[in-house]
């Protein structure tokens, strides 16, 4: 059924079948290569400003890598939903509260650094909540994250310059 071990590693630490196309793309989002192959499995990625669409196989989602972090929309494959997470390094607290601040309209997104791993720490919007959030994030072009990190706060600045023609060629891959 699952047959990389990637994927493999992701469905046992998120499983329950709501596997997001987004996580088969992870490795991707966070390695600093735009395009590679890996087990002759062709990865494509392309650039809209800040933002890349990265495409393996059918799956697909647009990232932006910041200082440490990622943010990545892609499909929910269970059900075909527009979802929303952060990925963060593996040394951030699990369980603890993250906030997004929109900079143009001091616009706040609160999440909670949900799962760690070995590779990353995640956090997500509902999934209720995305298209919600999607709007925020295209009527503005930077925002702030804040995490805990070890025993300190982490801040980054974000771009969501090209983001919306990023989620459009997103858009043509929905699964």
């Amino acid at each position: 059924m699952v047959s990389s071990p990637i994927i493999r590693r992701i469905v046992s630490l998120f499983g329950h079948g709501a596997v997001v196309a987004v996580v088969a793309l992870a490795g991707l989002a966070l390695a600093p290569q735009s395009a590679s192959a890996q087990g002759g499995v062709s990865t494509k990625s392309k650039a809209f400003n800040q933002w890349r669409l990265l495409c393996r196989e059918k799956a697909c989602a647009a990232a932006h890598r910041g200082t440490r972090a990622v943010l990545i929309f892609g499909y929910n494959t269970s059900d075909g939903k527009l979802v929303m997470q952060v990925r963060l390094p593996p040394d951030s607290a699990a369980n603890k509260p993250m906030v997004l601040r929109l900079h143009k309209s001091g616009a706040l997104l609160h999440l909670t650094v949900d799962a760690c791993g070995e590779a990353y720490c995640t956090a997500a919007a509902a999934a209720d909540r995305t298209s919600q959030v999607v709007k925020m994030f295209k009527k503005e072009v930077s925002g702030s994250m804040a995490y805990q990190l070890g025993q300190q706060l982490q801040i980054e600045v974000f771009s969501l310059r090209g983001l919306s023609k990023a989620l459009d060629e997103l858009a043509k891959h929905k699964p």
